[in-house]
């Protein structure tokens, strides 16, 4: 029956869509959103990207992402990509907390998903592959969120709110955006939007592990990665609290297309902007950008009507077998995406299915 993925290209990709489809070699860039469990909506289609998709294509793949994107990205940088993926799958499905979590606790937990499928071998694997090449967004706290104290932190994250709520751009006095880089990546000198400087270090084989942590690394909730190789001194913290649905401003390119797959209906600029609902980011930052979102129909067929998200796990609080059923669901439907994403691109279907940017915004 199909209807279960929606795609939308930007102004300056839609006419190439529709006239010659999605073709490997256009793609150029994949870009990964945070957003913790609600990844697992997409489990499919990253399956049929990283064993089937993206393999057909000669051109060099850069990944960006931020926290689970970030995430996601580095099983897509690894030589088994398809395997490092289910490592990952299985061991973030499994995570288990105390009724009461502490931040020592939860970094612990979630370091353990990530070491079960990136290890220091990977690690250098990753760092040194150069066909599909891994940026991770992470920011460094400044002032009261340089720190680990609870307290700190918590006045950190309030004034930093209460800043955004005025003037978003006001963030760089509590964060510094701060994007480890592969080194053999053209696009390391675009990343910087000139009104958010984003300070570039290269990505290396003794970084990779710290800087997926951090970057995931949710204040209040976890503990910050401290010192990082090969970067200035200070507390990392979670990327998503600039850069939540990413959409980091690239220079244009001629007949470049940069694929999103994405879990929502609603792009987010970073993550205190969330109760902001008319915040949106520039469009000129999504011209060249084609974003696969799982269809209103899709969501409505799932249980309770929604995608996972980070909330189960009070929901579900001391009751993880519910939650993995929940979860089970999720991902085994989530693979109605990737079925769909290869049907639509395979029959050349995608080019009637395809539809303007602005198409997305007025599902709001």
């Amino acid at each position: 029956m199909g209807g279960w993925l929606d795609c939308y290209a930007g102004s300056k990709i839609l006419d190439m869509v529709r006239e010659e489809g999605l073709r490997r070699d256009r793609v150029h860039m994949v870009l990964g959103a945070a957003g913790g469990p609600k990844w697992l909506v997409l489990y499919g289609l990253d399956r049929v990207l990283c064993r089937e998709w993206l393999p057909t294509g000669k051109t060099p793949l850069d990944c960006l992402g931020a926290s689970i994107g970030a995430w996601r990205f580095a099983a897509y940088c690894q030589p088994d990509s398809g395997e490092a993926l289910d490592r990952f799958l299985e061991a973030y499905r499994r995570q288990s907390y105390s009724m009461a979590p502490t931040p020592a606790e939860v970094s612990r937990v979630l370091g353990g998903v990530l070491h079960s499928f990136v290890d220091p071998d990977a690690a250098r694997k990753i760092a040194a592959q150069e066909n599909r090449r891994l940026h991770i967004v992470t920011v460094r706290g400044r002032a009261l969120l340089n720190a680990e104290a609870t307290p700190l932190v918590g006045l950190g994250l309030a004034g930093a709110s209460l800043v955004n709520s005025v003037r978003p751009q006001g963030l760089r006095w509590f964060f510094e955006r701060t994007i480890f880089s592969h080194p053999q990546s053209p696009i390391g000198a675009e990343l910087d939007n000139g009104q958010w400087p984003v300070r570039r270090v290269p990505l290396e084989a003794r970084n990779v592990i710290p800087a997926l942590l951090a970057s995931g690394s949710i204040p209040l909730l976890m503990k910050p990665v401290e010192d990082i190789p090969g970067a200035p001194p200070g507390a990392y913290w979670d990327g998503g609290l600039t850069d939540y649905h990413v959409t980091v401003p690239l220079r244009p390119g001629s007949g470049r297309i940069i694929l999103y797959p994405h879990y929502t209906d609603r792009l987010v600029p970073g993550w205190f902007d969330k109760r902001f609902p008319g915040r949106r980011p520039d469009p000129s930052r999504l011209e060249e950008v084609l974003l696969l979102v799982p269809s209103r129909r899709f969501v409505d067929r799932l249980p309770y009507g929604r995608i996972p998200d980070r909330n189960d796990f009070w929901v579900f609080a001391g009751k993880d077998s519910q939650r993995l059923r929940f979860w089970d669901t999720v991902i085994a439907a989530s693979h109605l995406l990737g079925d769909e994403f290869m049907d639509l691109v395979l029959s050349g279907t995608i080019r009637r299915r395809v539809r303007p940017m602005e198409a997305f915004w007025a599902l709001r």
